[in-house]
C-alpha cells in the first residue's frame, strides 16, 4: 500500500504549541512527518516512518503548532531542511 493518491498530505493544526506525538497504529504504508512551529518554521523531521515502528511514538523536542504527514520520500525529494517555511499559499484543503 502507498499514501492515498488523492492526497498530498495531512496537516494537523493544534490550538497551542506542544510536543505532539504521532505513531503508526493501523497504518499500511510509510510516511514522512514534519513538525512546524507557530511561525511556520520546520523544527523537526522524521523520514520514512514505517508501520513496523508501532508502538513507538515520534515527536519533536521543539514545541510545534503544525504537523504535516506526507508520503515517504517527500522530504528527500524536496531537500527539505530544518528552518524551511510552511507555505500554504494556494493550498486546497478538505477539512475532516
Amino acid at each position: 500500500p502507498a499514501f492515498p493518491p488523492d492526497r498530498d498530505g495531512l496537516l494537523f493544526v493544534f490550538p497551542e504549541d506542544g510536543q505532539h506525538g504521532f505513531w503508526m497504529k493501523d497504518m499500511a504504508y510509510a510516511i514522512d512527518i514534519m513538525w512546524f512551529d507557530a511561525d511556520g518554521s520546520l523544527v523537526h523531521i522524521e523520514e520514512r516512518v514505517a508501520p513496523e515502528t508501532y508502538p513507538e511514538s515520534f515527536r519533536s523536542s521543539t514545541p510545534a503548532r503544525y504537523v504535516l504527514e506526507t508520503r515517504a520520500g517527500f522530504v528527500a525529494e524536496r531537500a527539505l531542511e530544518l528552518g524551511a517555511e510552511l507555505d500554504l499559499t494556494g493550498a486546497d484543503f478538505t477539512v475532516e
